[in-house]
């Protein structure tokens, strides 16, 4: 059977019992009733998968359609979705994502009546998209989100696109299109400099492994439907659209599609709403294409999904990206061991571990990271420094770092992500680099610990019965997860 978000929460439910949550009674995603059901586990650290049966519609009406939430919130699940063991580490999982995106496997194209997405089918005047049980995700927000990745098409290779674009449901059939200066811009200014409308689908729940893959950063080149079966491990399976046939393949096995067209020449207002970073973004134009809705197709039992939370997004989503810096910077110094780039508490921080060989290596792997996506400030540290953990990070920059000497300020010549509130000159901002290595041409006191001979001689399991070791509590608070 091919990989969908059924198949996920089919696995989640044998291998984590107690994970995916049914809630039965009625709630309003435009009112905030789910937001506010999150916020209030995330406070208490549980973040199962929440899978509404009731929810309400943009009319006030149940709808046909259920809503699940935080399907990628937690290493467990991360696992889970790529089929890894349990005690893979955030670290392995990072490799884990560039072994997949270094074995791509194409897609493989099935017919429609075959394809689980036409079981329902909506065209033209039938669209409807207040049917959704679309989510108000935070109080400021200028409209009911949609957050799921689109897909386009490079007019000129076919190459595919997959990436996250907020959606603000205008009306039946219509969104706002928030474009950041990534790939996806690329395509659809292609498109308009050629007076062409752009072609593009969003799919609104498929396999964790399909989310995550549409986080992959890597050359306008690769086809990135290949780089999602490479995290899916089989072939993606592919129908032709309603709207454009095999111009636009979408995904078979997803639970919702809304396909439509970028509209050239026009952009519309969209926001504010509360991004990644924990902060309300401003009101959009420039970057906000229309988004005119052509058909709707989706599952008879279909889940509409959501992946922005009010408390901000949560680190494994980032896996892919954090893939992504660990590749480029080990392009530019082969001794980078980790790379930590955590959600919303490091959106445009990264922390690199090394094994540095010589002075120059961290400037170099900083001076990778800087040139790559959403980044303004790197911290390298040697690698027996957690980059994961931040008490280790406070730890090393308090007794490795004389400011004067190991903190590097760029001034405002770099091109700053648009959703930086920090910003007050266009999209320039400036950088810093903190070296936190310890050097290699003097002595440097020595770290304290205990002999490595004690440590392989004492046994916990020699001193304290079982029973008691499993009853302690495992603390967790020092570390962002």
């Amino acid at each position: 059977m091919a990989k969908s978000l059924h198949t996920f929460l089919d696995d989640l439910r044998r291998q984590r019992p107690g994970e995916v949550v049914q809630v039965t009674r009625p709630v309003n995603p435009a009112r905030h009733d789910v937001s506010a059901l999150v916020t209030q586990l995330a406070d208490r650290k549980q973040f199962p998968v929440l899978l509404f049966e009731c929810p309400k519609d943009l009319h006030g009406n149940t709808s046909e359609v259920r809503l699940a939430m935080n399907c990628e919130v937690s290493m467990g699940k991360f696992q889970t979705a790529l089929g890894v063991p349990p005690e893979t580490t955030r670290a392995d999982l990072a490799l884990e994502c560039l072994h997949r995106e270094a074995n791509p496997i194409p897609p493989m194209v099935v017919e429609p009546s075959e394809a689980p997405v036409k079981e329902v089918v909506r065209r033209g005047s039938e669209v409807d998209l207040l049917e959704l049980p679309v989510l108000r995700h935070h109080a400021l927000d200028g409209g009911p989100y949609i957050d799921m990745p689109s897909l386009g098409r490079d007019r000129n290779t076919g190459v595919y696109n997959v990436s996250y674009h907020r959606m603000e449901v205008k009306d039946r059939n219509h969104t706002g299109f928030y474009l950041s200066l990534q790939h996806m811009w690329r395509i659809f200014r292609d498109y308009e400099d050629h007076g062409e409308e752009c072609p593009v689908a969003a799919v609104s729940g498929h396999h964790p492994a399909f989310n995550i893959g549409a986080c992959y950063r890597g050359p306008f080149e690769a086809d990135e439907l290949d780089i999602i079966g490479g995290y899916l491990r089989e072939p993606l399976r592919l129908t032709p659209s309603e709207t454009f046939g095999d111009r636009l393949m979408v995904p078979a096995d997803a639970e919702i599609v809304i396909e439509g067209a970028l509209l050239p020449g026009k952009r519309v207002v969209e926001g504010p709403f509360g991004e990644v970073h924990g902060y309300v973004g401003p009101q959009g134009y420039r970057q906000a294409a229309s988004l005119e809705v052509r058909a709707v197709t989706r599952r008879r039992d279909a889940i509409h999904q959501s992946v922005i939370t009010p408390d901000g997004d949560k680190p494994w989503m980032d896996l892919a990206r954090e893939g992504a810096y660990l590749r480029r910077c080990r392009e530019a110094v082969p001794g980078v061991t980790a790379v930590c780039k955590n959600g919303r508490h490091a959106l445009m921080n990264v922390f690199i571990a090394m094994k540095k060989m010589s002075e120059g290596d961290p400037g170099r792997a900083a001076a990778a990271a800087l040139s790559f996506d959403q980044c303004k400030h790197v911290f390298i540290f040697d690698d027996d420094i957690d980059v994961y953990n931040p008490t280790e990070i406070l730890w090393a920059l308090a007794t490795r770092v004389q400011p004067h000497r190991q903190v590097s300020l760029i001034t405002d010549l770099m091109r700053g992500p648009l959703i930086d509130p920090s910003m007050d000159e266009g999209i320039r901002t400036s950088a810093m680099i903190v070296d936190a290595t310890r050097p290699l041409d003097r002595p440097f006191s020595p770290v304290s610990r205990c002999p490595d001979e004690a440590m392989a001689r004492i046994r916990v399991e020699d001193y304290l019965p079982r029973e008691v070791v499993d009853a302690i509590p495992v603390d967790r608070t020092t570390y962002w997860n």
